[in-house]
């Protein structure tokens, strides 16, 4: 399954579609769906035996190949090897699909081993503006492209927001997070500022309030039910004292130490893994340490740590100015016994060179997601019919950046990895490692199975084969493509959004030749 993924990757924008069907992705999608939605909003995750290890795996933002290697270095999910992925699967990178359905195989075939969180990026808002609704519709026809995307939203408003591991580590995409408060009448419940609606001093929630609130919905706006998840999955740490409003991306929280300290020992906790920045985002924070050697160590406090894990190497994969990258190296979190609340580190660098690919979102004009997300107008249309453009389909990589783009500095980082505890230490970065010359073979991990079947191997049949296991079965999914009943019909969903109120929809344009020889094997793409 891996493998075909992967050969699908080097075939162009329609490689992953002449393998993977449609109606196979919706499936699959389905299925995924039904586990998450019998999960609670925090997922606990406790080892069965001293020798399980759990490994914290951060934003990995569609850099499929970057994740195949990680699960080489690190080892696959297993019984004595349990993972928690902490959200941002896709946006950013040209493969957020491709990983997307390499992570829910394994959650299906393997649901206790496996963890899935949310991110700030499992959002409307986000997949739109950062290219995975446009990567989606890129990839397959349109109406397919409908039903696959409109099953993502679904499933994503499903992932939990939080984990904690042997009850003592919180793991959560951004940060802490408020008391809830009630929803002051009126508001328009499609804007996303926090900052909206009365203000009243910060009051620092608790693992109970946690606990007890909703996923947040399609798109979590920061009112209401979905104060809380708006919350984890766009707050922040920082130098200063206090709990305050975080104006910069106007939404969420800033944190001191001094709140990381209250919380941990009011929850009676020892060490929080949040991820959501960066090496582009902690390059604008003077008050916080580079996280381009795949973590930072953000608070350290008399009764634990809080750490920022991040898991996408030489990130982001598409910048304005290729001459000036960050060239950072990711790493994941590992936790053992006893007490699961000391991580380990293990780094590895990005498989390079990349199979050639487009960027489906305007890398060189978006926001950044550290940023203030501006306020959208006008409907967004499911079938991509409303005009726009994705200038990342021909000219992201060809236009020059704008006049006021960030000029970005090399990373510095030294290229020895590191699989020691937190700190300097250093070990080789084998070639068997490396990969730098072809994206890593899948055959060091066995291919997810739901029955011993290859859920994307040639001639495998999905559907009958989730229906051997009771409470797997996919909804109805007929031959001739994707059902319209999904598991849960967006209409239903907490806190739901019919669609993302935005500018112009970007749309993909049809594939034609190269305009001139090249050895890319990519299809050129023309603008709208």
């Amino acid at each position: 399954m891996q493998q075909t993924l992967l050969d699908s990757t080097r075939n162009g924008i329609g490689g992953l579609s002449a393998v993977v069907s449609a109606a196979k992705i919706c499936s699959i999608l389905d299925a995924l769906g039904k586990i998450l939605k019998a999960e609670p909003t925090v997922k606990e995750v406790q080892p069965q035996s001293p020798d399980t290890t759990v490994t914290v795996v951060g934003d990995t933002h569609g850099q499929f190949h970057d994740v195949c290697k990680m699960l080489q270095v690190a080892g696959a999910p297993s019984a004595s090897s349990l993972y928690v992925f902490n959200g941002d699967f896709v946006d950013r990178g040209a493969w957020g699909l491709e990983t997307l359905m390499l992570l829910a195989c394994w959650k299906l075939t393997s649901p206790g081993h496996v963890t899935l969180l949310r991110g700030n990026h499992e959002t409307t808002t986000c997949t739109y503006m950062y290219g995975f609704r446009g990567e989606i519709f890129g990839k397959y026809a349109k109406a397919d492209a409908k039903e696959i995307y409109r099953r993502c939203k679904g499933v994503f408003a499903m992932l939990p927001l939080a984990a904690v591991v042997n009850q003592r580590t919180l793991v959560m995409h951004g940060g802490l997070f408020r008391k809830p408060q009630p929803q002051p009448k009126g508001v328009n419940k499609r804007k996303r500022k926090a900052t909206q609606g009365p203000q009243k001093p910060a009051e620092l929630g608790n693992l109970s309030d946690l606990r007890s609130a909703g996923k947040g919905g399609l798109d979590p706006n920061g009112l209401g039910a979905a104060a809380i998840a708006a919350d984890v999955l766009w707050s922040d740490p920082v130098a200063d004292p206090g709990l305050e409003l975080n104006e910069q991306r106007g939404v969420g929280t800033v944190f001191g130490p001094d709140v990381t300290e209250r919380f941990l020992a009011e929850n009676h906790l020892g060490l929080i893994l949040r991820s959501h920045e960066g090496p582009d985002a902690r390059y604008k924070r003077d008050d916080m340490p580079s996280v381009d050697n795949g973590y930072a160590l953000d608070h350290e406090c008399n009764s634990g740590k809080l750490y920022t894990v991040f898991s996408a190497p030489d990130y982001p994969q598409f910048q304005a100015d290729e001459d000036e990258r960050y060239n950072n190296v990711a790493s994941v979190a590992v936790l053992s016994s006893p007490s699961y609340d000391e991580p380990r580190f293990v780094q590895y660098s990005a498989v390079l060179p990349r199979p050639a690919a487009v960027a489906f979102y305007e890398y060189q004009d978006v926001p950044g997601s550290d940023e203030e997300m501006p306020d959208l107008d006008g409907a967004v249309s499911e079938d991509g019919s409303q005009a726009g453009s994705v200038s990342g389909a021909t000219s992201a990589a060809t236009s020059p950046p704008p006049a006021s783009s960030t000029k970005r500095r090399r990373c510095t980082a030294s290229p020895a990895l590191s699989d020691a505890g937190p700190g300097p230490g250093i070990i080789p970065d084998d070639a068997s490692s490396r990969l730098q010359t072809q994206p890593p073979s899948a055959a060091a991990i066995d291919p997810p199975r739901i029955s011993g079947v290859d859920m994307l191997g040639a001639g495998s049949h999905l559907e009958g084969s989730l229906k051997q296991q009771p409470g797997l079965a996919p909804s109805t999914l007929q031959s001739q493509g994707p059902s319209k009943d999904l598991w849960t019909p967006i209409s239903e969903m907490e806190n739901s959004t019919r669609d993302l109120p935005s500018r112009r929809a970007p749309t993909i344009a049809q594939p034609a030749p190269c305009r001139t020889p090249c050895q890319c094997n990519t299809p050129f793409l023309r603008q709208p």
